[in-house]
């Protein structure tokens, strides 16, 4: 629901082309969306973890199409060539790694693509009914955890944390934990796809990349310059042009 809902509609357009008239339209746009934003980061932020928990049971993983070989029902290519297209994209664009940590895996679809490519690839999420969801040929690879608690550490030796549309599902009061976490973990490298802008009731903390990469200076520092290949298709999401919705990289700063 918009913050102007609660205005009758004439008023709404008289109010448009007062601002419109004064060149404010855009700048009230935005200023409403990002009060918008801030107000379903508050209310998700007061979510219980049995609420959350209960979000990412079986049928979540099957109304978003994870781990399917064939087209669902989402507008996109299958999860299959989209995870395989974000492993050559992530590979491509960090060629020296060699072992990668999935976050948020669902049904292990990315651990699989990165090890087609040879990759030691393994994976987590939080699903309570993980064995229900999770591939076959990676559920030995595949484990219950979430970004708040990895089932791994420093003595596992990854490479790159890899995620997609993970990150904005930790709750706003819940990310200094999480990048605590990450900087236990201590990969050199991180590829993350963010989502800033969906309000979802998946979605917990929706901020800009500028937001992020202050709460995540700590440990990394966002390298801006690498970039990875788009992949010609509107139907792989995160690689397909859509400057909102890309591969981000991430680099461990140097320990004092």
């Amino acid at each position: 629901m918009s913050v102007t809902d609660f205005v009758p509609e004439p008023l709404r357009g008289v109010g448009r082309r007062l601002l419109a008239a004064a060149g404010l339209l855009e700048v009230f746009r935005s200023l409403r969306t990002k009060l918008e934003l801030e107000l379903f980061n508050r209310q998700q932020n007061r979510l219980t973890e049995e609420q959350i928990s209960g979000i990412y049971k079986r049928q979540y993983h099957v109304d978003a199409d994870y781990g399917l070989t064939h087209s669902g029902g989402s507008g996109w290519k299958p999860d299959s060539a989209i995870k395989d297209a974000h492993a050559r994209a992530v590979m491509g664009t960090l060629p020296g790694i060699r072992k990668v940590l999935v976050g948020g895996c669902s049904s292990g679809m990315a651990v699989a693509a990165f090890r087609r490519l040879g990759v030691d690839a393994w994976g987590f999420d939080i699903s309570p009914d993980l064995e229900e969801i999770v591939m076959p040929e990676v559920r030995d690879f595949v484990c219950r955890g979430s970004m708040l608690a990895m089932p791994f550490g420093p003595a596992d030796g990854f490479d790159c944390l890899v995620t997609t549309d993970v990150l904005e599902h930790v709750q706003l009061k819940n990310i200094e934990r999480m990048t605590d976490e990450i900087g236990r973990l201590d990969c050199r490298w991180m590829a993350h796809i963010i989502n800033h802008t969906s309000m979802q009731p998946d979605h917990m903390t929706l901020k800009p990349l500028s937001w992020w990469a202050v709460r995540l200076s700590r440990y990394y520092v966002l390298r801006s310059d690498l970039r990875a290949p788009e992949s010609g298709d509107p139907g792989i999401y995160g690689l397909n042009g859509d400057p909102l919705h890309i591969f981000t990289f991430w680099e461990r700063r140097r320990k004092e």
